[in-house]
């Protein structure tokens, strides 16, 4: 389903229930909001630099550098200061790594290597989303919101040729401003939650995230979720380039104080 029929479908139960328009559910009259979810999610990434002066070939992270899947974590928190008026942050590290011998011909590292030249390679980083949220609907049923905020990637992917003591790095990455729309509605002690953001500053570079999930509220302050989520994070610098995509299940813990 596309991100933006989710949002629909969750914004016309919310207008459905407007009757209670104003009031939140007990569950989101909340302060401070905290959130852990595991993430398993499939890479796809892809690199280019230019070293010494050469252009080197448009490497694939996994197919050509044998990069491997992780598992990994995001962090989200929510700062309530006013009903409906949100500070929204969420962290995400990442760390992948490869050590593969190339079944293709690429240029890295300002020259080419041939079939079989061992490359030691690995993507580290962190990835950073902070955004305010208005929530232009608030009703008993749940809400939907509006978001103005930025991505960014902080982080690098490293080569080496350890038989020509040769290494290089690439890093081109930059603040991405996002704008986006997120909704939450409540059945029971179910929720169910929609959320996309993102926007493109032309070739510099282009981000955006989506999470879908679902909670069972085992209190109104402490909730079970499952969900999925998937975010890309694209930079150009001059002739280096890095596109990062992620996408995978998670699931974790909410906690309202």
């Amino acid at each position: 389903m596309k991100p933006s029929w989710s949002l629909t479908i969750l914004a016309l139960a919310l207008v459905a229930g407007s009757a209670g328009a104003g009031e939140l559910p007990r569950e989101e009259q909340y302060k401070l909001r905290g959130e852990y979810l595991s993430w398993r999610p499939t890479l796809s990434s892809q690199v280019g630099a230019t070293i010494a002066g050469i252009t080197g070939s448009l490497v694939d992270l996994q197919d050509d550098l044998g990069v491997v899947d992780e598992r990994t974590y995001q962090l989200r928190g929510s700062l309530q200061f006013a009903p409906g008026h949100k500070l929204r942050f969420s962290y995400t590290p990442v760390d992948y790594a490869g050590d593969v011998r190339v079944g293709r011909i690429v240029r890295v590292l300002g020259q080419d290597f041939d079939l079989s030249t061992r490359i030691v390679s690995s993507l580290k980083g962190k990835l950073y989303f902070g955004a305010y949220e208005l929530d232009i609907v608030k009703t008993r049923a749940g809400y939907l919101g509006l978001l103005l905020g930025a991505q960014y990637f902080d982080g690098e992917a490293t080569f080496a040729a350890p038989q020509f003591n040769l290494r290089g790095a690439v890093s081109p990455t930059t603040p991405i401003p996002v704008v986006g729309a997120t909704a939450r509605g409540y059945v029971g002690k179910m929720s169910f939650e929609g959320e996309f953001s993102g926007l493109s500053i032309g070739d510099r570079g282009h981000g955006y995230d989506l999470n879908l999930g679902a909670r069972f509220h085992l209190t109104e302050r402490l909730a079970a979720s499952g969900g999925y989520r998937l975010v890309k994070a694209q930079g150009r610098k001059d002739t280096d380039f890095l596109s990062l995509r992620m996408g995978g299940f998670t699931f974790g813990l909410e906690l309202s104080l």
